[in-house]
């Protein structure tokens, strides 16, 4: 019969110490920022602490002493069978406070990823490349929202990096756009330069040629003129001078008058 005790003491102890040295272990690194409710770690590590009980064998002399070992061996066996079960509690407690902090930790960074990528979608309107991202880019938050209400924290952490890699993606078509814009800025300027140094180097030819426009005269009327009617010859009084053929029979300006005044030579 102590033999028999003793195995299931062997059975419990092991089964206690690989709870102990595994799983609880691992649970026990958790620190109170990283669960929900803090005292599942102070009750983790009260049962990790327990003190185990002092060993008992089978190896005794007279059946008193037999009983009595067999005795404290069933003690033994149960008390690990009942810290087993305290430390599988307190194991399950701190992993369930560790999910819901994460799950927590996961949808406000999820939350924060969304608004900070609908700002991003809100901002770029307009100034991206190629909009195709900001397509994509809206798509995702759309997902993301509806993920928010569910329980995947592990989804949720994916979709945070996807929304920060596609947001990267936005910046980089907005920087596209405006370095495309300003060469083409740059080369509408040198354009517009080259035609007004060439606008200013053909100036001076088009000023040194001015073409005149000269109208054609009206053609002059000149009246005709109209010559003074002869005065008949006045019958001679032998007041003027007859000899000579000097005698001015017609009428006679002031040169010939004084012509006709010159007395005569001999």
């Amino acid at each position: 019969m102590c033999a028999e005790a003793s195995e299931a003491l062997r059975v419990a102890q092991n089964k206690y110490n690989t709870l102990h040295d595994g799983k609880a272990a691992e649970a026990a690194k958790l620190t109170d920022k990283q669960v929900e409710d803090t005292k599942t770690v102070t009750v983790l590590a009260t049962v990790m602490n327990a003190e185990t009980p002092e060993p008992a064998a089978c190896n005794v002399q007279g059946v008193d002493s037999l009983n009595k070992a067999k005795t404290r061996i069933n003690e033994n066996a149960a008390w690990y069978d009942t810290h087993t079960t305290d430390l599988t509690k307190a194991v399950e407690a701190v992993n369930k406070s560790h999910d819901a902090k994460t799950l927590q930790d996961a949808r406000a960074a999820l939350a924060e990823q969304v608004k900070a990528a609908q700002a991003k979608v809100k901002g770029s309107a307009g100034k991206v490349k190629d909009d195709t991202t900001r397509v994509q880019l809206q798509t995702l938050i759309d997902n993301a929202s509806k993920t928010i209400d569910g329980t995947d924290a592990g989804t949720m952490g994916e979709q945070v990096k996807q929304l920060k890699d596609l947001m990267g993606k936005v910046d980089a078509s907005v920087d596209a756009k405006s370095e495309a814009d300003r060469k083409a800025a740059e080369e509408k300027a040198r354009k517009e330069a080259e035609a007004q140094a060439a606008a200013q180097t053909q100036a001076p030819a088009s000023q040194s040629y001015t073409p005149t426009y000269t109208a054609p005269q009206a053609p002059q009327y000149t009246a005709p003129q109209q010559t003074a009617p002869v005065q008949p010859a006045k019958p001679n009084t032998g007041s003027g001078p007859v000899s000579g053929g000097h005698g001015m029979t017609g009428p006679c300006d002031a040169a010939c008058q004084a012509e006709a005044m010159k007395p005569i030579q001999r």
